[in-house]
């Protein structure tokens, strides 16, 4: 329904009220008048108009180069332009700052050879070498330019923050330095028992020429995908930090974290340690070291199985622990204790009566790994420190007379991170 009929009803049952005759209501017509729309910016002819503007767009190869450069250091970029047009084009590079680049690029840093020239028409080519020289004193970062051979830009029916070249090179520059610290480990993930004090060491080698200053504090774990909205088993006070100021160079340094889990501490915790390198040519978050604790508290209920027996045949246990080496570099001093794992194990009849096992094997099993250690700084691992045993196991059998009915097994572990069972009725080979 229009307005203007919507308004004329309106009239109609408002003059009626009134007393008004209906006839008289007829003839009024009100005229309200109405916002106009705002203008739109470009018309459907326009944009018709743009897509049927013929731009003088140049073959550039490639379009898109990267390097990377640490300071002091040069590089040369080979680019072809080729015109595909029927006309002559006039080429002036221009090197232009992109919007979204981490860091401003300097002018004085780049060449391009030929400075300028002509293009023919139909197939005209020119190379271009694009010379770039990082000094000495450059930022560590990531620089993104264009170099425009013409100034032709795209034009858009909307105002552009920035123009958009059409016959540009998109040129990516990674400035760099190689770090001059090593750190180990980078990482400390530990199994932890509450009540109890632990120790750990973080390792760090300077093979700079330059003292590098240090400050370790809490923080880091918005890196490690830790935001904060998790419980956490205990807070950072439970843990502190024993550092040097300064590592010297050519030297090594070692930061100390002590852990005091609290009594009723349960759960995980998860944080970071942000050393503070004053080196610039460590990343943000190649100088964080991630915190990963796991509450562990032992067992003092079994774990029951209940099982069938049809004939009466021996029966044989068989439980293998798998233990996995989380924290190796604090050696007697650190990391969780050393304890081996062990089984109290309990074999009941349906009567609820004990019956006697007897152990007739207990075997050792590890995986070690020849990598070296990831404690010690790479260059410093002699023979004996490629040895890492990342894993173990340790296998209990057990064997009893069986007789047919129900039957209970109880395995209550000690110092076991997991385990698995085996029940064979039988003869078990």
């Amino acid at each position: 329904m229009k307005i203007k009929t919507v308004c004329m009803i309106l009239t109609f049952l408002l003059i009626a009220g009134a007393g008004i005759p209906a006839v008289a209501a007829a003839v009024a017509e009100v005229h309200i008048p109405m916002p106009a729309p705002p203008p739109v910016m470009v018309s459907m002819e326009d944009s018709s108009d743009l897509a049927d503007m013929d731009f003088l767009k140049l073959q550039i190869s490639p379009r898109h180069a990267h390097t990377e450069l640490m300071p002091g250091d040069s590089d040369e970029i080979t680019i072809t332009v080729t015109n595909k047009n029927n006309v002559t084009v006039p080429i002036n590079p221009m090197v232009m700052d992109q919007p979204y680049s981490e860091y401003v690029f300097d002018e004085d840093w780049i060449t391009i050879t030929p400075e300028s020239t002509e293009l023919e028409a139909d197939g005209g080519e020119e190379e271009f070498t694009i010379s770039v020289a990082i000094p000495e004193g450059a930022d560590r970062g990531q620089y993104s330019l264009q170099v425009a051979f013409t100034d032709a830009v795209m034009p858009t029916p909307y105002p552009s923050p920035y123009p958009m070249y059409l016959n540009a090179l998109d040129l990516h520059i990674s400035v760099w330095k190689p770090p001059a610290i090593q750190i180990q480990p980078s990482y400390i993930y530990d199994r932890v028992e509450s009540g109890e004090g632990h120790d750990y060491q973080i390792n760090l080698k300077n093979i700079g020429e330059t003292d590098i200053e240090i400050d370790p504090k809490h923080g880091g774990e918005r890196w490690y995908g830790y935001d904060g909205g998790m419980a956490q088993a205990f807070e950072n006070d439970a843990i502190t930090i024993d550092a040097p100021s300064v590592v010297p160079a050519g030297g090594t340094a070692t930061v100390t974290v002590h852990l005091s889990v609290p009594e009723d501490a349960k759960g995980r915790y998860e944080g970071g340690l942000d050393l503070n390198i004053n080196d610039p040519s460590i990343e943000e978050w190649n100088g964080m070291v991630h915190l990963s604790f796991e509450v562990w508290t032992q067992p003092t209920e079994p774990f029951v199985k209940t099982f069938a027996v049809g004939v009466a045949e021996p029966i044989t246990i068989e439980i293998e622990s798998n233990q996995y080496r989380h924290y190796t570099c604090g050696g007697e001093n650190g990391g969780s204790k050393d304890e081996e794992p062990s089984f109290d194990v309990t074999l009941k009849e349906s009567s609820g009566t004990p019956v006697t096992l007897t152990r007739t094997m207990a075997t050792y099993h590890g995986l070690v790994n020849l990598g070296g250690s990831d404690c010690l700084p790479p260059g410093e691992i002699d023979s004996s420190g490629m040895y890492t045993e990342g894993r173990t196991s340790y296998v209990e059998r057990y064997t009893a007379d069986g007789t047919v009915g129900e039957w209970e097994l109880g395995i209550l572990p000690r110092y076991a991170e997991e385990f698995e069972y085996t029940i064979t009725i039988g003869d078990a080979g």
